[in-house]
């Protein structure tokens, strides 16, 4: 059995799995460390870059050619492996990126550098996990040949933009000259959280060599990741990486590849133009004629992320359904980037400001249907830029909105979300994010029509949104109450929509019982009555119907006002949104009421679930809704013989919108389900009523007859239905 110490031991040795020696290129000795950081990507300190190649500490020009040799110290001896330099941010002044830092400054920031191998390591090698640094964290570094005896264990005392500080303890190894670009791992955190820089120098003033005899320089991850993001370098498990290196792609999709390519661009001048120009955008050094063979480029798009991106951007209009099929193909092998960096930095551009913050609640409206958000991202501490920069990457490699299971009709989630965004922006942001999404949309094939459709779900997302701060549409709340000489009593309330408190008012309170086609009449009379035409345009009542659990299923959305004079019909399911509730149900106790609060709070962002056939008793309700206690919306479909029942346990256990079939026909739970998930939660009213009206008069088996029960927690019914002070006393 294993103790909490040779566990320990085991998560570090791993960690070290990571570690990288980076060599000289004249006597092959050790300079410094790295990190790697999978698809063939190393990271470490530009300075050591320099010192491998004999330059000057803080030479601020990327070297030219560079070939470097690194080491594997998990590896059995062998040949140095060699690499390239793809990526550098030269040593700066801490807090100044635009000064240079001269030998025996104090402190410095940049200094990083991104190397490729030619292949991928062996095992057991493998790339470093990450997470954000942060004050206090207790973390471990190695000397570059990865000696076991060489940690030096230090804690995190401060973490700034660009770099931070670390103060190792009085005893042990200390970082030193050797362990620069090396993982910083935290036992804490389970990966690494930063990269070692160097040593800090003296100051001069009241510091003396002692104060900072063991305060290393070092590279939050925080501060590296903008570094990466910035050159367009996949880093792992930060950036939504999939961890599929360019081998892992199945060979016959690797063919279809290599057919495809051949097809775009048969002649090698042709390659190489093309080659150049995509390394160009990604801001690696230019390719050699070998890589312009077609398996080369067939390399470059399975390897580097954006490559596909940038060379379709790149090819003719007359190619444009060869190019889809590339893509097409790179997202089958998970290779991450659907955009091209010009594309991303258009968009973190456009998003600078207030539709960046307005982008994470945008996407998980979009996206409330999907598996997005079933894992959470990575936290996204450090500035707001970072968090929206990290959100869209992570959009951007998730293909499908969930507005259909047809692969040509499928939308990315980022280019849903930026509609959603667009919708709620001024209208020469509108006007340049929607730009944006449609030149994306037409590089990638997704279809006009399907976008219109996005389109349309967003401006009923900005809509429902806007009435959340804004005044809401006029609503009509009428209570039906069983007389016992037949018909129903009712009482009516109107709330105009202001916001304003103290604007629901009763309208009216009968003495008499009426049948439905008076009911009809009074609902038609009073708006008529009490909405202005130019409230009526802009903003369609809402009728609510308060009914007592009997009468769950009282057709009140088919009634007609019965004027024969029209010569049409007027029912009251069509011209309104007609929904139904019962407080009765969820007001006979304090649980029950919780319990609805609970399932109410953001319910468009809740789960949604089914009533199946195999759903017959109360119990089976009861396990299902208690699932996920952020259910807030169900689509009935269970037997007609256990409907009536099993309704009713739902909305008792607090389930504020329910949708069911009146008519009870063999595909009802289809139906319904489409009817609740194509389009935003809150415009469902909406979109019954329409549904309503384009099946009215139909008589077929397959007509579904659909009963919304709308019970929204931010528009209460009338007080005497929703309050009992008795409870306050039950509970004192």
């Amino acid at each position: 059995m294993r103790g909490r110490g040779d566990r320990d031991a085991s998560d570090r040795d791993a960690a070290r799995l990571s570690l990288v020696s980076v060599l000289s290129s004249g006597t092959a000795r050790v300079v410094g460390s790295g990190v790697y950081l999978g698809r063939r990507r190393l990271l470490t300190c530009a300075h050591v870059v320099n010192e491998a190649l004999g330059r000057t500490m803080f030479a601020r020009q990327a070297p030219e050619d560079a070939a470097l040799r690194v080491r594997f110290p998990c590896l059995p001896e062998g040949p140095a492996l060699p690499t390239r330099l793809v990526a550098w941010k030269a040593a700066h002044r801490a807090g100044a990126p635009d000064l240079p830092v001269l030998l025996g400054e104090p402190l410095w920031g940049g200094d990083l550098a991104v190397l490729e191998l030619t292949a991928e390591p062996a095992a057991p090698a493998a790339a470093a996990s990450w997470r954000y640094m942060d004050r206090g964290q207790e973390v471990r570094a190695w000397y570059g040949d990865g000696s076991s005896f060489t940690y030096a264990d230090s804690s995190v005392g401060s973490v700034q933009h660009d770099h931070g500080f670390v103060d190792g303890a009085p005893r042990g190894a200390a970082i030193g000259p050797g362990y620069s670009g090396g993982p910083l791992w935290c036992d804490k955190e389970q990966a690494s959280v930063g990269l070692v820089l160097g040593v800090m120098s003296p100051p001069d003033g009241p510091f003396r060599g002692e104060n900072v005899l063991r305060r290393a320089i070092v590279a939050p991850w925080q501060a590296v990741e903008r570094f990466l993001g910035a050159a367009e370098t996949s880093a792992g498990p930060a950036y939504g990486d999939t961890g599929r290196t360019s081998g892992a792609v199945a060979p016959v999709l690797r063919h279809k590849l290599h057919t495809v390519v051949l097809n775009l661009l048969p002649d090698e001048d042709q390659r190489l133009r093309h080659t150049h120009r995509v390394l160009s955008a990604l801001g690696l050094p230019g390719g050699s004629r070998a890589d312009a063979s077609v398996a080369g480029l067939v390399e470059l798009v399975l390897t580097q992320p954006r490559a596909a991106a940038v060379l379709t951007d790149e090819l003719p209009r007359a190619l444009r359904e060869t190019a889809l099929k590339l893509l097409s193909l790179c997202r089958g092998a998970l290779v991450p980037g659907i955009l091209t960096p010009l594309e991303l930095a258009s968009l973190l551009a456009l998003l600078d400001g207030e539709p960046g913050r307005l982008l994470e609640e945008a996407a998980r409206d979009a996206l409330v249907n999907t598996t997005f958000w079933d894992e959470p991202l990575a936290a996204r501490r450090g500035e707001p830029d970072d968090a929206v920069r990290h959100l869209v990457l992570a959009l951007e490699n998730y293909w499908g909105d969930s507005g259909s299971t047809d692969t040509p009709h499928r939308v990315p989630a980022l280019l849903t979300a930026v509609e959603y965004v667009a919708a709620l922006t001024t209208s020469a942001q509108r006007d340049e994010l929607r730009e944006w999404v449609a030149a994306v949309a037409a590089r990638i094939g997704v279809h006009e029509s399907v976008l219109m459709s996005r389109r349309t779900d967003a401006e009923d997302w900005a809509h429902v949104r806007r009435a959340r701060t804004t005044p809401a549409e006029p609503r009509l709340t009428v209570q039906l109450t069983r007389s016992p000489s037949g018909g129903r009593l009712c009482t009516v309330w109107y709330d105009p929509g202001t916001g304003e408190d103290g604007v629901l008012r009763q309208v009216l309170a009968d003495d008499e019982p009426r049948g439905p086609q008076e009911v009809a009449r009074l609902v038609q009379d009073i708006l008529l009555r009490e909405v202005p035409a130019a409230v009526r345009v802009r903003r369609s009542p809402l009728v609510e119907f308060v009914v007592e659990p009997e009468d769950l299923d009282l057709p009140v959305d088919r009634w007609d006002d019965g004027d024969a004079d029209s010569g049409f019909p007027s029912v009251l399911g069509v011209e309104y949104a007609v929904v139904v509730r019962c407080p009765e149900l969820r007001t006979q106790s304090l649980k029950r009421l919780r319990a609805w609060e609970a399932r109410s709070v953001g319910f468009p962002a809740g789960a949604f679930t089914r009533l199946m056939p195999e759903h017959s008793e109360p119990e089976h309700v009861y396990k299902l809704l208690h699932q996920d206690q952020q259910t807030g919306r169900l689509a009935i479909g269970c037997s007609p013989e256990h409907r009536p029942r099993l309704q009713v346990v739902c909305l008792a256990q607090g389930i504020p919108v329910a949708l069911w079939d009146r008519n009870d026909s063999p595909r009802r739970i289809d139906q319904l389900t489409a009817l609740m998930l194509n389009g935003h939660p809150r415009s469902l009213p909406e979109r019954v009523r329409a549904h309503r009206a384009r099946t009215l008069g139909s008589a077929g088996e397959e007509t579904v007859a659909p009963v919304l029960v709308w019970d929204d927690a931010s528009r209460t019914p009338p007080e005497p239905y929703w309050s009992d002070p008795s409870w306050e006393d039950a509970t004192s």
